[in-house]
């Protein structure tokens, strides 16, 4: 696991030593994603100039893995980010056909398969990974992303020079200015939680696409879209429910086989959950432990914290198992130190709880397996299920509708209720999703914001986004399979993965998706949505699949999600904590300080939850005094 960062000048602007300070400077900003070594190498030749790095987290061969790689004659050069779980298989491959392989490293493998196949080499790795490869001889830089965007990939490209990083601060030492804020991008994040790829929060700076190759030259930029999240529900007619529920666990137990590659010690996070409960238990039937696992609860009620069953399955699995409580006085803590590390806004409040967890296991292991991935493949959230109640709504006499929809604003009834029946009053598929996932509604939205029509074009252009997920059949099945492949393209790389990323990476963590694994990400894509939701139970394939190692209590639980009780906190412990944030300038145009005030006030008297909400006001303006008012502090 790596930082890697480049740069590359193709009209003969500037010069090694300028580019090699340049190149420090943005190592050092992501020091953090690899601690245990450094490299980089620097090309100069006729009108142009190159350089790549990287900061290294050595967990595959240790001593000998150190980056950049190249061929045997040195015109190919890489810098990876990530683990290619295939790579023994693959270097027996490649030296049978002559290539000599000098270390025992994943990332080596990547050189000699460019060799062989040039920028088709990506169709060949499995893993999780962002690389970087300088082809000397066709002076081209390419740049790679893996299937379901697991590591993450900045660039910007401009004036014959291109530059990239595995993080937003990554990039900035490369940009004499700070680059322009995006009002639109802020908007899109504060109804979604997060900034929709392939743009950011900065202006001419964007993330590579998952299962996408961008080829950089004199010539321009060439994009390469080499995977697609396959089609839902297509290619299970044939197999009986058996097969199925057999292919699944025996995909998932090679998936968790596979992530178990390492020359250091891995543990788990451990919810208690059957996502997580799944890996441990496919962890210890591969022969891996005694080993360590991590779970984390809050102060407060009872209901926000899973230790109780986390416990019960570390005892059956016989692990090392740690517990972590986290409480309002660890996020006043940690709040501007998270919010450094996120570089662009993320308002999802799991970010908390999953970058104290990350540092309290990094105490212990270098490595994680986690169950992010789950819930969007095998349909795990509640709105899945909700979601075919839509038909039966629509029966509903207009002006019934009407006056449940204005109680529920008025009254201080459960936010996610008010949010549901929402959702359910909308007839496409496309606007009930949105309102499903959104952290506000539209009409909340244009209150909060200083500029009500940009605010309204920007909910058109996220509407048009999700439309290409959606075919608008009237089957729920249909609405169902809209939801989940758009769930899988968006919210999964946009909101989960970059919040593990960046939160385990700060800790010096790896984290590992095993149901993230592309062969079983294809396989069960191609399963009905029907099978999977199935008389109301949610996930019931995955739990079909693993029902003879997971305990009958953790399959039978309810499902809880991965949040604190922020609605109780911030009406007390975290109340001045969170007045001050609020008071404090957020970007310039954006918000509408007296509605602010206003959702804060109706949330402290209980008129409405607005806890979410605020949260996303709070990260915003939080976010904008420490990345962007505070730049040197984030650059280095």
């Amino acid at each position: 696991m790596c930082g890697i960062f480049g740069i590359a000048e193709f009209d003969g602007a500037g010069g090694k030593g300028e580019m090699s300070a340049v190149l420090d400077a943005m190592g050092w900003a992501l020091v953090h994603r690899g601690p245990d070594d450094e490299g980089t190498y620097l090309f100069r030749g006729p009108g142009m100039s190159v350089g790549i790095g990287m900061r290294r987290l050595s967990i595959i061969d240790v001593e000998g893995g150190r980056q950049p790689m190249t061929n045997e004659d040195g015109s190919v050069i890489v810098v990876c980010n990530g683990e290619i779980y295939n790579y023994q298989e693959l270097r027996e491959e490649l030296a049978s056909k002559g290539h000599r392989l000098r270390t025992q490293s994943d990332t080596e493998v990547i050189v000699h398969l460019y060799e062989e196949h040039g920028w088709g080499c990506v169709t060949r790795l499995r893993g999780m990974f962002a690389f970087a490869l300088w082809d000397a001889k066709k002076s081209v830089l390419l740049l790679a992303r893996d299937r379901l965007g697991i590591k993450p990939l900045f660039y910007h490209c401009d004036h014959g020079r291109a530059a990239f990083a595995s993080e937003l601060r990554g990039l900035l030492p490369a940009f004499d200015d700070l680059p322009e804020v995006r009002q639109s991008s802020l908007l899109r994040l504060l109804l979604l939680q997060y900034v929709p790829a392939p743009e950011t929060a900065f202006a001419g700076i964007q993330k590579l696409m998952p299962g996408t190759v961008l080829l950089v030259s004199a010539r321009g930029l060439k994009s390469r879209r080499y995977w697609q999240p396959p089609t839902i529900g297509q290619g299970e007619e044939e197999r009986t429910a058996t097969d199925i529920q057999r292919a699944v666990a025996d995909r998932l137990r090679e998936a968790v086989q596979s992530h178990l590659v390492s020359d250091v010690p891995i543990g788990a996070f451990l919810s208690g959950g059957v996502d997580s409960t799944s890996v441990v238990a496919l962890m210890r039937r591969a022969g891996a432990g005694p080993f360590n696992t991590f779970s984390v609860g809050f102060e407060g009620p009872p209901e926000f914290t899973e230790l109780p069953y986390a416990r019960q399955v570390a005892a059956r699995y016989g692990t090392r198992h740690h517990e972590l409580l986290v409480g309002p006085k660890d996020v006043m803590a940690c709040l501007p130190k998270i919010v450094s590390h996120l570089d662009e806004p993320l308002t999802d409040p799991a970010i908390v709880p999953t970058a104290l967890l990350s540092g309290f296991a990094a105490q212990s292991v270098k490595v994680v397996l986690t169950g992010e991935g789950a819930d969007e493949l095998f349909g795990g959230y509640q709105r899945y299920a909700l979601d075919k109640l839509a038909a039966w709504y629509r029966l509903m006499p207009a002006g019934l509708k009407m006056r449940v929809l204005d109680w529920l604003r008025r009254s201080s009834i459960n936010r996610r209720v008010v949010q549901g029946v929402r959702a359910l009053s909308q007839s496409s598929p496309t606007r009930r999703h949105v309102n499903w996932v959104g952290t506000f509604t539209p009409e909340e939205l244009r209150q909060i914001v200083a500029d009500p029509e940009e605010a309204t074009a920007e909910e058109r252009e996220i509407e048009q986004m999700f439309q290409a997920y959606f075919d608008e059949g009237e089957k729920p099945a249909s609405a169902l399979a809209g939801m989940l492949r758009a769930d899988l393209s968006t919210w999964l790389p946009d909101d989960l993965l970059a919040k593990v990323d960046r939160m385990s990476m700060a800790a010096s963590l790896e984290a590992r998706v095993p149901y993230l694994d592309h062969p079983l990400v294809e396989l069960v894509a191609g399963i009905s949505p029907t099978l999977k939701i199935r008389h109301g139970v949610r996930k019931a394939i995955l739990k079909d699949a693993v029902a003879g190692m997971v305990p009958e209590s953790i399959l039978t639980r309810r499902k809880m999600g991965f949040e604190m009780p922020l609605s109780s906190w911030m009406r007390g412990p975290l109340r001045e904590f969170v007045t001050d944030l609020l008071a404090m300038e957020g970007p310039p145009g954006l918000f509408n300080q007296a509605a602010v005030e206003r959702f804060w006030d109706q949330h402290l008297r209980e008129i409405q939850d607005r806890s979410k909400q605020v949260w996303s006001v709070v990260l915003v303006k939080l976010w904008y005094q420490v990345v962007v008012r505070e730049r040197a502090g984030v650059a280095c």
